[in-house]
Protein backbone atom coordinates (compact mmCIF):
# COMPACT_ATOMS: atom_id res chain seq x y z
CA UNK A 1 0.00 0.00 0.00
CA UNK A 2 1.33 3.41 -0.97
CA UNK A 3 2.36 5.65 1.91
CA UNK A 4 0.76 9.09 2.23
CA UNK A 5 3.92 11.08 2.94
CA UNK A 6 1.92 14.28 3.11
CA UNK A 7 0.27 13.02 6.30
CA UNK A 8 3.42 11.30 7.56
CA UNK A 9 5.56 14.43 7.27
CA UNK A 10 2.91 16.46 9.13
CA UNK A 11 3.22 13.99 12.00
CA UNK A 12 7.03 13.90 11.85
CA UNK A 13 7.25 17.70 12.07
CA UNK A 14 4.87 17.75 15.02
CA UNK A 15 6.63 14.89 16.82
CA UNK A 16 10.13 16.40 16.52
CA UNK A 17 8.83 19.39 18.45
CA UNK A 18 7.33 21.45 15.65
CA UNK A 19 9.04 23.51 13.00
CA UNK A 20 10.27 25.98 15.61
CA UNK A 21 12.41 23.17 17.10
CA UNK A 22 14.13 22.36 13.77
CA UNK A 23 17.51 24.02 13.26
CA UNK A 24 18.08 22.36 9.88
CA UNK A 25 17.14 19.26 7.92
CA UNK A 26 19.01 17.44 5.17
CA UNK A 27 18.64 14.02 3.63
CA UNK A 28 20.84 11.25 2.27
CA UNK A 29 19.80 8.24 0.22
CA UNK A 30 17.36 6.92 2.81
CA UNK A 31 17.23 9.26 5.82
CA UNK A 32 15.84 12.58 6.90
CA UNK A 33 18.58 14.12 9.06
CA UNK A 34 17.29 16.69 11.53
CA UNK A 35 19.44 18.92 13.71
CA UNK A 36 17.10 19.99 16.50
CA UNK A 37 17.33 22.87 18.92
CA UNK A 38 16.11 20.64 21.76
CA UNK A 39 16.53 16.94 21.05
CA UNK A 40 14.50 16.03 24.16
CA UNK A 41 11.31 17.36 22.52
CA UNK A 42 11.40 14.69 19.80
CA UNK A 43 9.29 11.57 20.37
CA UNK A 44 11.38 8.88 18.68
CA UNK A 45 9.07 5.99 19.62
CA UNK A 46 5.99 7.67 18.14
CA UNK A 47 7.81 8.61 14.93
CA UNK A 48 9.12 5.05 14.50
CA UNK A 49 5.50 3.80 14.41
CA UNK A 50 4.41 6.11 11.58
CA UNK A 51 3.55 4.75 8.13
CA UNK A 52 6.59 4.99 5.84
CA UNK A 53 9.14 5.23 8.68
CA UNK A 54 11.55 2.32 8.92
CA UNK A 55 13.67 3.38 11.90
CA UNK A 56 14.61 6.36 14.06
CA UNK A 57 18.19 6.95 15.18
CA UNK A 58 20.06 9.51 17.22
CA UNK A 59 23.60 9.61 15.88
CA UNK A 60 26.27 12.13 15.02
CA UNK A 61 24.36 14.92 16.77
CA UNK A 62 21.41 14.35 14.45
CA UNK A 63 17.90 13.01 14.80
CA UNK A 64 17.69 10.62 11.85
CA UNK A 65 14.41 9.31 10.44
CA UNK A 66 14.98 6.38 8.06
CA UNK A 67 12.41 6.58 5.26
CA UNK A 68 13.89 4.48 2.47
CA UNK A 69 14.07 5.27 -1.21
CA UNK A 70 11.13 7.74 -0.96
CA UNK A 71 13.16 10.03 1.29
CA UNK A 72 13.44 12.81 -1.30
CA UNK A 73 9.65 13.12 -1.52
CA UNK A 74 9.45 13.30 2.28
CA UNK A 75 12.29 15.82 2.44
CA UNK A 76 10.65 18.15 -0.11
CA UNK A 77 7.42 18.06 1.89
CA UNK A 78 9.23 18.80 5.17
CA UNK A 79 11.08 21.77 3.63
CA UNK A 80 7.87 23.12 2.08
CA UNK A 81 5.89 22.77 5.31
CA UNK A 82 8.53 24.24 7.61
CA UNK A 83 9.63 27.02 5.28
CA UNK A 84 13.29 26.15 5.76
CA UNK A 85 15.38 27.76 3.00
CA UNK A 86 17.29 24.88 1.46
CA UNK A 87 16.67 22.84 4.60
CA UNK A 88 18.35 25.39 6.91
CA UNK A 89 16.65 27.68 9.37
CA UNK A 90 17.16 31.36 8.60
CA UNK A 91 19.36 32.02 11.62
CA UNK A 92 22.80 33.57 11.03
CA UNK A 93 24.08 32.24 14.33
CA UNK A 94 22.79 28.67 13.85
CA UNK A 95 25.99 27.40 12.25
CA UNK A 96 28.01 28.64 15.16
CA UNK A 97 25.96 26.88 17.83
CA UNK A 98 27.25 23.69 19.37
CA UNK A 99 25.80 20.59 17.74
CA UNK A 100 27.08 17.99 20.18
CA UNK A 101 30.87 18.29 20.05
CA UNK A 102 33.58 18.77 17.47
CA UNK A 103 33.38 15.25 16.04
CA UNK A 104 29.60 15.37 15.63
CA UNK A 105 29.79 18.81 14.03
CA UNK A 106 32.49 17.60 11.64
CA UNK A 107 30.48 14.53 10.64
CA UNK A 108 27.33 16.60 10.16
CA UNK A 109 29.26 19.04 8.00
CA UNK A 110 30.83 16.41 5.74
CA UNK A 111 27.56 14.53 5.25
CA UNK A 112 25.66 17.78 4.66
CA UNK A 113 28.10 18.78 1.91
CA UNK A 114 28.50 15.40 0.20
CA UNK A 115 24.89 14.17 0.35
CA UNK A 116 23.43 16.76 -2.11
CA UNK A 117 25.94 15.59 -4.73
CA UNK A 118 25.38 11.88 -4.09
CA UNK A 119 22.80 11.11 -6.79
CA UNK A 120 24.86 12.67 -9.60
CA UNK A 121 28.12 11.37 -8.11
CA UNK A 122 26.67 7.86 -8.19
CA UNK A 123 25.39 8.26 -11.76
CA UNK A 124 28.74 9.63 -12.94
CA UNK A 125 30.61 6.85 -11.15
CA UNK A 126 28.46 4.13 -12.68
CA UNK A 127 28.85 5.54 -16.20
CA UNK A 128 32.59 6.12 -15.81
CA UNK A 129 33.03 2.64 -14.38
CA UNK A 130 31.05 0.89 -17.11
CA UNK A 131 32.79 2.83 -19.88
CA UNK A 132 36.24 2.18 -18.36
CA UNK A 133 35.40 -1.50 -17.90
CA UNK A 134 34.18 -2.00 -21.47
CA UNK A 135 37.24 -0.20 -22.84
CA UNK A 136 39.75 -2.38 -20.97
CA UNK A 137 42.14 -4.17 -23.31
CA UNK A 138 41.04 -7.53 -21.89
CA UNK A 139 37.37 -6.73 -22.65
CA UNK A 140 37.63 -4.69 -25.85
CA UNK A 141 33.90 -4.03 -26.25
CA UNK A 142 34.29 -0.25 -26.52
CA UNK A 143 36.87 1.63 -28.59
CA UNK A 144 38.47 4.43 -26.51
CA UNK A 145 38.68 6.55 -29.67
CA UNK A 146 34.97 6.23 -30.51
CA UNK A 147 32.51 9.06 -30.15
CA UNK A 148 30.36 6.97 -27.79
CA UNK A 149 33.28 6.53 -25.41
CA UNK A 150 34.27 10.19 -25.58
CA UNK A 151 30.80 11.56 -24.83
CA UNK A 152 29.98 9.14 -22.01
CA UNK A 153 33.42 9.48 -20.44
CA UNK A 154 33.15 13.27 -20.66
CA UNK A 155 30.22 13.10 -18.25
CA UNK A 156 31.52 10.29 -16.03
CA UNK A 157 35.03 11.66 -15.61
CA UNK A 158 34.02 15.30 -15.97
CA UNK A 159 31.93 15.29 -12.83
CA UNK A 160 34.80 13.92 -10.75
CA UNK A 161 37.37 16.19 -12.42
CA UNK A 162 35.33 19.27 -11.53
CA UNK A 163 34.06 17.88 -8.21
CA UNK A 164 35.61 20.78 -6.21
CA UNK A 165 33.26 23.20 -8.03
CA UNK A 166 30.17 21.22 -7.03
CA UNK A 167 31.43 20.71 -3.50
CA UNK A 168 32.30 24.40 -3.31
CA UNK A 169 28.69 25.28 -4.10
CA UNK A 170 27.35 22.70 -1.64
CA UNK A 171 29.80 23.76 1.09
CA UNK A 172 28.88 27.41 0.68
CA UNK A 173 25.22 26.55 1.19
CA UNK A 174 26.12 24.52 4.28
CA UNK A 175 28.27 27.30 5.75
CA UNK A 176 25.77 30.02 4.91
CA UNK A 177 27.74 32.05 2.37
CA UNK A 178 27.30 32.91 -1.32
CA UNK A 179 27.09 29.62 -3.24
CA UNK A 180 28.75 31.11 -6.30
CA UNK A 181 31.71 32.23 -4.23
CA UNK A 182 32.08 28.59 -3.19
CA UNK A 183 31.83 27.43 -6.81
CA UNK A 184 34.38 30.07 -7.88
CA UNK A 185 36.87 28.83 -5.28
CA UNK A 186 36.35 25.28 -6.57
CA UNK A 187 36.88 26.54 -10.12
CA UNK A 188 40.19 28.16 -9.13
CA UNK A 189 41.37 24.84 -7.67
CA UNK A 190 40.77 22.98 -10.95
CA UNK A 191 41.88 25.76 -13.32
CA UNK A 192 43.71 23.89 -16.15
CA UNK A 193 46.82 26.11 -16.09
CA UNK A 194 47.32 25.22 -12.41
CA UNK A 195 46.46 21.56 -12.86
CA UNK A 196 49.04 21.29 -15.66
CA UNK A 197 51.70 23.42 -13.98
CA UNK A 198 54.01 20.42 -13.74
CA UNK A 199 53.96 20.00 -17.52
CA UNK A 200 54.37 23.68 -18.39
CA UNK A 201 56.96 24.90 -15.86
CA UNK A 202 60.31 23.72 -14.54
CA UNK A 203 60.64 22.57 -10.95
CA UNK A 204 61.66 25.57 -8.86
CA UNK A 205 62.46 23.62 -5.70
CA UNK A 206 61.59 20.69 -3.46
CA UNK A 207 60.24 20.56 0.08
CA UNK A 208 61.03 17.69 2.48
CA UNK A 209 63.47 16.22 -0.03
CA UNK A 210 64.40 12.61 0.62
CA UNK A 211 61.38 11.91 2.82
CA UNK A 212 58.01 10.28 2.22
CA UNK A 213 56.52 13.79 2.14
CA UNK A 214 58.72 15.14 -0.64
CA UNK A 215 56.85 17.80 -2.65
CA UNK A 216 58.07 19.78 -5.64
CA UNK A 217 56.95 23.32 -6.38
CA UNK A 218 57.01 25.23 -9.64
CA UNK A 219 56.43 28.83 -8.60
CA UNK A 220 56.14 31.01 -5.52
CA UNK A 221 53.74 33.61 -4.14
CA UNK A 222 55.55 36.36 -2.20
CA UNK A 223 58.36 33.88 -1.71
CA UNK A 224 56.06 31.11 -0.45
CA UNK A 225 56.21 27.90 -2.56
CA UNK A 226 53.08 26.98 -4.51
CA UNK A 227 52.98 23.23 -3.90
CA UNK A 228 50.76 21.13 -6.16
CA UNK A 229 49.86 17.42 -5.98
CA UNK A 230 50.48 15.43 -9.14
CA UNK A 231 46.94 15.78 -10.53
CA UNK A 232 46.31 19.18 -8.97
CA UNK A 233 43.15 19.41 -6.89
CA UNK A 234 40.85 17.75 -9.42
CA UNK A 235 38.49 15.24 -7.79
CA UNK A 236 39.60 16.39 -4.32
CA UNK A 237 37.20 16.90 -1.40
CA UNK A 238 38.67 18.53 1.67
CA UNK A 239 40.73 21.44 0.24
CA UNK A 240 37.68 23.18 -1.21
CA UNK A 241 35.57 22.48 1.89
CA UNK A 242 38.11 24.14 4.19
CA UNK A 243 38.69 26.99 1.74
CA UNK A 244 34.94 27.69 1.56
CA UNK A 245 34.68 27.53 5.34
CA UNK A 246 37.35 30.24 5.47
CA UNK A 247 35.41 32.17 2.83
CA UNK A 248 32.23 31.99 4.91
CA UNK A 249 34.06 33.58 7.86
CA UNK A 250 35.55 36.28 5.65
CA UNK A 251 32.22 37.02 4.00
CA UNK A 252 30.48 37.52 7.34
CA UNK A 253 33.32 39.79 8.48
CA UNK A 254 33.15 41.83 5.28
CA UNK A 255 29.40 42.30 5.57
CA UNK A 256 29.77 43.58 9.12
CA UNK A 257 32.81 45.76 8.48
CA UNK A 258 32.71 47.24 4.97
CA UNK A 259 30.54 50.27 4.28
CA UNK A 260 27.34 49.38 2.36
CA UNK A 261 28.41 51.43 -0.70
CA UNK A 262 31.47 49.22 -1.25
CA UNK A 263 30.29 45.98 0.32
CA UNK A 264 28.76 44.51 -2.84
CA UNK A 265 32.00 44.57 -4.84
CA UNK A 266 34.68 44.31 -2.15
CA UNK A 267 33.14 41.36 -0.28
CA UNK A 268 33.50 38.78 -3.11
CA UNK A 269 36.93 40.16 -4.09
CA UNK A 270 38.37 39.89 -0.58
CA UNK A 271 36.62 36.59 0.14
CA UNK A 272 37.70 34.84 -3.06
CA UNK A 273 41.27 36.16 -3.24
CA UNK A 274 42.16 35.38 0.36
CA UNK A 275 40.47 31.95 0.27
CA UNK A 276 42.07 30.87 -3.01
CA UNK A 277 45.53 32.02 -1.93
CA UNK A 278 45.10 30.24 1.42
CA UNK A 279 43.90 27.10 -0.37
CA UNK A 280 47.01 26.92 -2.56
CA UNK A 281 49.59 28.03 -0.02
CA UNK A 282 48.35 26.50 3.23
CA UNK A 283 45.21 24.36 3.12
CA UNK A 284 46.16 22.19 0.14
CA UNK A 285 49.77 21.47 1.19
CA UNK A 286 48.77 20.69 4.80
CA UNK A 287 46.04 18.30 3.61
CA UNK A 288 48.54 16.69 1.23
CA UNK A 289 50.75 15.99 4.23
CA UNK A 290 47.79 14.58 6.15
CA UNK A 291 46.84 12.35 3.22
CA UNK A 292 50.47 11.30 3.00
CA UNK A 293 50.40 10.21 6.62
CA UNK A 294 47.12 8.33 6.11
CA UNK A 295 48.54 6.63 3.00
CA UNK A 296 51.65 5.59 4.92
CA UNK A 297 49.57 4.14 7.77
CA UNK A 298 47.18 2.33 5.43
CA UNK A 299 50.02 0.97 3.30
CA UNK A 300 51.87 -0.11 6.45
CA UNK A 301 48.84 -2.05 7.69
CA UNK A 302 48.25 -3.70 4.34
CA UNK A 303 51.93 -4.56 3.92
CA UNK A 304 52.44 -6.26 7.27
CA UNK A 305 53.77 -9.68 6.26
CA UNK A 306 51.20 -12.47 5.94
CA UNK A 307 48.39 -10.97 8.05
CA UNK A 308 48.42 -7.23 7.29
CA UNK A 309 45.96 -7.04 4.41
CA UNK A 310 43.88 -9.82 5.92
CA UNK A 311 43.38 -8.03 9.24
CA UNK A 312 42.97 -4.51 7.82
CA UNK A 313 40.58 -5.67 5.11
CA UNK A 314 38.54 -7.71 7.59
CA UNK A 315 38.15 -4.77 9.96
CA UNK A 316 37.16 -2.43 7.14
CA UNK A 317 34.83 -4.91 5.47
CA UNK A 318 32.97 -5.73 8.65
CA UNK A 319 33.21 -2.39 10.40
CA UNK A 320 31.91 -0.21 7.58
CA UNK A 321 28.40 -1.64 7.96
CA UNK A 322 28.38 -0.60 11.61
CA UNK A 323 29.29 2.96 10.59
CA UNK A 324 26.48 2.96 8.01
CA UNK A 325 24.06 1.80 10.71
CA UNK A 326 24.73 5.01 12.64
CA UNK A 327 25.12 7.20 9.57
CA UNK A 328 28.76 7.91 10.43
CA UNK A 329 30.35 6.64 7.22
CA UNK A 330 30.67 9.94 5.34
CA UNK A 331 34.07 10.78 6.81
CA UNK A 332 35.46 7.48 5.50
CA UNK A 333 33.92 8.10 2.07
CA UNK A 334 35.37 11.62 1.98
CA UNK A 335 38.79 10.26 2.97
CA UNK A 336 38.60 7.60 0.24
CA UNK A 337 37.68 10.21 -2.40
CA UNK A 338 40.61 12.34 -1.26
CA UNK A 339 43.05 9.41 -1.49
CA UNK A 340 41.77 8.48 -4.95
CA UNK A 341 42.30 12.08 -6.06
CA UNK A 342 45.85 12.08 -4.71
CA UNK A 343 47.03 8.53 -5.46
CA UNK A 344 44.67 7.37 -8.20
CA UNK A 345 43.39 4.51 -6.04
CA UNK A 346 42.23 3.66 -2.53
CA UNK A 347 42.50 0.61 -0.25
CA UNK A 348 40.02 1.75 2.42
CA UNK A 349 36.75 1.66 0.47
CA UNK A 350 38.11 -1.18 -1.65
CA UNK A 351 37.46 -3.42 1.36
CA UNK A 352 34.75 -1.33 3.05
CA UNK A 353 32.70 -1.18 -0.13
CA UNK A 354 31.92 -4.90 0.02
CA UNK A 355 29.05 -4.34 2.47
CA UNK A 356 26.25 -3.73 -0.08
CA UNK A 357 27.19 -6.90 -1.95
CA UNK A 358 27.11 -8.98 1.23
CA UNK A 359 23.71 -7.48 1.99
CA UNK A 360 22.53 -8.37 -1.52
CA UNK A 361 23.42 -12.04 -1.10
CA UNK A 362 21.91 -12.09 2.37
CA UNK A 363 18.72 -10.46 1.11
CA UNK A 364 18.38 -13.07 -1.64
CA UNK A 365 18.86 -15.83 0.94
CA UNK A 366 16.17 -14.30 3.17
CA UNK A 367 13.76 -13.98 0.21
CA UNK A 368 14.20 -17.69 -0.48
CA UNK A 369 13.96 -18.74 3.17
CA UNK A 370 10.78 -16.71 3.81
CA UNK A 371 9.06 -17.54 0.50
CA UNK A 372 6.05 -19.10 2.32
CA UNK A 373 5.78 -16.29 4.86
CA UNK A 374 3.92 -13.41 3.25
CA UNK A 375 4.50 -11.02 6.15
CA UNK A 376 8.28 -11.32 6.04
CA UNK A 377 8.36 -11.67 2.27
CA UNK A 378 6.60 -8.33 1.79
CA UNK A 379 9.43 -6.69 3.74
CA UNK A 380 12.27 -8.73 2.25
CA UNK A 381 11.60 -8.44 -1.48
CA UNK A 382 11.51 -4.62 -1.87
CA UNK A 383 14.35 -4.26 0.64
CA UNK A 384 16.49 -6.71 -1.33
CA UNK A 385 15.76 -4.93 -4.62
CA UNK A 386 16.88 -1.71 -2.95
CA UNK A 387 19.99 -3.51 -1.65
CA UNK A 388 20.89 -4.75 -5.14
CA UNK A 389 20.90 -1.11 -6.25
CA UNK A 390 23.24 -0.22 -3.38
CA UNK A 391 20.77 1.20 -0.85
CA UNK A 392 21.13 -0.99 2.23
CA UNK A 393 19.21 0.76 5.01
CA UNK A 394 15.74 -0.73 4.21
CA UNK A 395 17.05 -4.30 4.55
CA UNK A 396 19.29 -3.40 7.50
CA UNK A 397 16.60 -1.71 9.58
CA UNK A 398 13.55 -3.73 8.59
CA UNK A 399 15.04 -7.24 8.95
CA UNK A 400 18.75 -7.55 9.76
CA UNK A 401 18.97 -5.44 12.91
CA UNK A 402 15.64 -6.64 14.41
CA UNK A 403 16.78 -10.26 13.91
CA UNK A 404 20.14 -9.60 15.57
CA UNK A 405 21.87 -12.79 14.49
CA UNK A 406 21.27 -11.89 10.83
CA UNK A 407 22.99 -8.55 11.37
CA UNK A 408 25.90 -10.37 13.03
CA UNK A 409 26.11 -12.61 9.94
CA UNK A 410 26.17 -9.49 7.75
CA UNK A 411 29.14 -8.10 9.69
CA UNK A 412 30.96 -11.45 9.62
CA UNK A 413 30.31 -11.78 5.89
CA UNK A 414 31.86 -8.35 5.39
CA UNK A 415 34.84 -9.43 7.48
CA UNK A 416 35.34 -12.59 5.39
CA UNK A 417 35.07 -10.82 2.04
CA UNK A 418 36.99 -7.75 3.21
CA UNK A 419 39.81 -9.88 4.58
CA UNK A 420 40.29 -11.57 1.21
CA UNK A 421 40.04 -8.27 -0.65
CA UNK A 422 42.64 -6.79 1.70
CA UNK A 423 44.93 -9.81 1.52
CA UNK A 424 44.93 -9.58 -2.28
CA UNK A 425 45.82 -5.87 -2.14
CA UNK A 426 42.72 -4.88 -4.09
CA UNK A 427 42.46 -1.25 -5.20
CA UNK A 428 39.40 0.89 -5.89
CA UNK A 429 39.90 3.49 -8.64
CA UNK A 430 36.69 5.49 -8.37
CA UNK A 431 33.74 5.87 -6.04
CA UNK A 432 30.39 5.81 -7.74
CA UNK A 433 28.00 2.90 -7.97
CA UNK A 434 27.22 0.61 -5.07
CA UNK A 435 25.65 -2.81 -4.76
CA UNK A 436 25.72 -4.66 -8.06
CA UNK A 437 27.09 -1.55 -9.81
CA UNK A 438 30.03 -1.34 -7.40
CA UNK A 439 32.07 -3.82 -9.42
CA UNK A 440 32.87 -1.09 -11.95
CA UNK A 441 34.66 0.97 -9.28
CA UNK A 442 37.52 -1.51 -9.52
CA UNK A 443 38.06 -1.14 -13.28
CA UNK A 444 41.45 0.53 -13.61
CA UNK A 445 45.15 -0.01 -13.22
CA UNK A 446 45.47 -1.00 -16.85
CA UNK A 447 43.57 -4.28 -16.57
CA UNK A 448 40.94 -6.38 -14.84
CA UNK A 449 43.11 -7.61 -11.98
CA UNK A 450 41.34 -5.61 -9.28
CA UNK A 451 37.89 -6.51 -10.63
CA UNK A 452 38.87 -10.17 -10.35
CA UNK A 453 40.27 -9.71 -6.82
CA UNK A 454 37.11 -7.92 -5.74
CA UNK A 455 34.91 -10.67 -7.20
CA UNK A 456 36.89 -13.33 -5.34
CA UNK A 457 36.32 -11.49 -2.06
CA UNK A 458 32.64 -10.94 -2.85
CA UNK A 459 32.17 -14.61 -3.75
CA UNK A 460 33.73 -15.78 -0.47
CA UNK A 461 31.83 -13.28 1.69
CA UNK A 462 28.60 -13.82 -0.25
CA UNK A 463 28.81 -17.62 0.04
CA UNK A 464 29.35 -17.30 3.78
CA UNK A 465 26.40 -14.91 4.08
CA UNK A 466 24.04 -17.15 2.10
CA UNK A 467 24.90 -20.35 3.96
CA UNK A 468 24.92 -18.76 7.41
CA UNK A 469 21.64 -16.91 6.75
CA UNK A 470 19.85 -20.03 5.52
CA UNK A 471 21.03 -21.90 8.62
CA UNK A 472 20.17 -19.12 11.08
CA UNK A 473 16.85 -17.93 9.64
CA UNK A 474 13.72 -19.22 11.36
CA UNK A 475 10.30 -18.33 9.98
CA UNK A 476 8.47 -18.47 13.30
CA UNK A 477 11.12 -16.36 15.00
CA UNK A 478 11.06 -13.81 12.17
CA UNK A 479 7.27 -13.55 12.35
CA UNK A 480 7.38 -13.03 16.10
CA UNK A 481 10.12 -10.34 15.91
CA UNK A 482 8.87 -8.53 12.81
CA UNK A 483 5.18 -9.03 13.40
Amino acid sequence: MAVDYNATTDQIIALVGGKENIKNVTHCVTRLRFTLKDDAKADADAIAKLDGVIKVLRAGGQFQVVIGTQVEEAYDLVVAKTGLAGGVVDDPDAAAEDQGGILNTFMNTISGILVPTLAVLTAAGIIKGIVSFLALENIGLLDPTSGLYMLLYAFGDGFFYFLPIFLGFSAARKFGCNEYVGAAIGGALVYPAMVNIGQTMEVAGTLFAGTAFEMSYFNTFCGIPIVMPGAGYTSSVFPVILAVYLASILEKWCKKTITPNLRGILTPIITCVVSVVAAYLVIGPVLNLVCGVISIVVNFLFNIPVVGGLVAGGLLGGGFGVLVMFGLHWIIIGMALQLIAQNGFDYIMAAGGIGPMIGMFQGLAICWACRKNMKVRDLAIPATISQICGVGEPLMYSILIPIKKLFAINILGGCVGGAIIGALGTKMYMFGGSGLFGIFNYAGGGGMQDVVKYCIGVAAGGLFAIVATLIAYNDDEATKILG
